[in-house]
């Protein structure tokens, strides 16, 4: 599985995230942002094309029907933001925090999650296609009523997580680790496991495993 990297331009215009407040349309585009904060904030939409933004907070915001398309975020804050009803597709999250993160009735195609913090992150009534999460923490973290083809979790932290009515046919947990996770037989069918996984989904769902 292939996780197509964002667009984006040598030549980026130096901007701080508040100037949107300045454009009619809400848009940040070829734009580079770094050291910038948008704290506190309720957004009807925020759309950002073709841009890399680092070390910047949008922790506490609700930032509305977002729309990022080829972006990269590093060493970014998310904690409790909210995205609704809005689109993320060729989108790079390199060490962010996104503790508590809700992503709700979202759709995201060919995301990157490297090195994120994302413990009581939560995916509800949202399409996913194309994921790799790669050295991420997940703790405590829902997926609820959404649709994900394809994803990777690659040596990332999934316990206690809670999957509900989210099928994870086509999708990779072998490299994952948990000690505990809420999944039904049913969203588990198709889904790639190691050996020692199925042991434990077995055990999780009170069979008793014999040699």
């Amino acid at each position: 599985m292939k996780v197509q990297q964002p667009k984006i331009n040598a030549i980026l215009e130096k901007k701080k995230l508040t100037d949107v407040f300045n454009e009619v349309d809400d848009i940040l585009e070829l734009v580079e942002i770094n050291h910038s904060n948008m704290v506190d904030q309720t957004l009807d939409r925020l759309l950002i094309y073709g841009s890399r933004i680092s070390d910047c907070s949008f922790s506490n915001s609700d930032l509305g029907r977002v729309d990022f398309t080829d972006v990269i975020f590093e060493n970014c804050d998310f904690s409790n933001t909210k995205m609704e009803l809005g689109s993320l597709q060729r989108v790079v999250f390199k060490n962010c925090r996104m503790t508590g993160t809700v992503l709700k009735q979202m759709r995201l195609c060919h995301i990157s999650f490297s090195e994120i913090k994302a413990d009581f992150v939560s995916f509800i009534d949202t399409r996913m296609e194309t994921l790799r999460f790669e050295h991420c923490s997940m703790e405590h973290g829902d997926f609820h009523k959404s649709v994900i083809k394809q994803a990777i979790f690659d040596d990332t932290n999934l316990n206690h997580v809670s999957i509900y009515q989210t099928p994870l046919k086509d999708c990779d947990l072998s490299n994952s680790h948990f000690e505990s996770i809420v999944v039904s037989r049913e969203d588990l069918e198709g889904c790639k496991v190691s050996r020692e996984q199925a042991i434990q989904f077995a055990t999780l769902m009170g069979l008793v495993v014999v040699n």
